[in-house]
């Protein structure tokens, strides 16, 4: 009798493990791919008030579920945004009147942003059904903006230039971040899934205020074990938008 149990035990054992293996909602996985960042308000890093693009770069997300309820997650993203622009002023004539007032000054620049960002934490899984679950994660990360500019500066006369200069600068800042999410994932067929979140961060610098997250994302289940991923993150800052290739291990 003892051994029929025994048997019946290490049975369901296995079927429980596999299902495991191949559930859609585990949180055992990697991705790579693609992500974009649109800074909207932060005076480090909002480039697009000079008409500049959005950061663009990779990112890579791992997370891991070591005991039946808790789970690891880490996150990399590095992304930049490159521009140029130029301007031309009309200069008041010099004091001796030797130019007229159609002098121009024109200046160049060129500038080059890089945003890295990483992350890492750890969270509680609360399993509702077969196609729902309820996760929640505290996180710590930094994140860091750099910027190289290079500026040449020209004054012409009728077409001729006859001063000019160059001049070149670089800055580095790095922020501490904290976050707290909830999130909800559901499987609406076995292929899809559909997940949204809610959360909370905050940038520990002079200049953040403390954010409200939200988040919505859809995957693709190509095989049991790789999907096509995409997700939409708010933050009152910035938005992300991501689209990876996930490996479920």
């Amino acid at each position: 009798m003892k051994y029929t149990v025994l048997a019946g035990a290490l049975s369901l054992f296995s079927i429980t493990a596999a299902a495991n293996q191949t559930s859609f909602l585990s949180y055992d996985y990697i991705e790579v791919g693609y992500t974009r960042t649109d800074i909207k308000s932060n005076d480090k890093t909002d480039v697009d008030r000079f008409g500049a693009p959005s950061y663009g770069g990779y990112i890579i997300n791992l997370s891991k579920q070591f005991s039946e309820n808790w789970y690891f997650t880490g996150s990399y993203s590095q992304s930049s945004a490159d521009y140029s622009s130029v301007a031309k002023y009309l200069s008041p004539p010099l004091p001796d009147g030797t130019y007229s007032s159609d002098v121009i000054d024109t200046y160049s620049s060129v500038i080059d942003m890089e945003l890295t960002r990483y992350s890492l934490g750890f969270g509680y899984i609360q399993h509702f059904s077969d196609v729902t679950s309820f996760d929640y994660a505290l996180n710590y990360g930094q994140l860091k903006v750099k910027s190289d500019a290079a500026i040449l500066y020209e004054r012409e006369f009728a077409g001729d230039v006859f001063y000019s200069s160059k001049s070149s600068y670089n800055s580095s800042d790095t922020s501490d971040v904290f976050a707290i999410n909830a999130q909800v994932r559901h499987l609406l067929t076995s292929k899809f899934e559909v997940n949204a979140g809610v959360g909370y961060e905050r940038l520990h610098d002079d200049e953040s205020d403390n954010n409200l997250v939200l988040k919505a994302g859809l995957n693709y289940a190509i095989t049991q074990r790789i999907n096509l991923a995409a997700s939409y993150r708010y933050v009152d800052e910035y938005a992300d938008i991501t689209a990876t290739l996930r490996y479920y291990f």
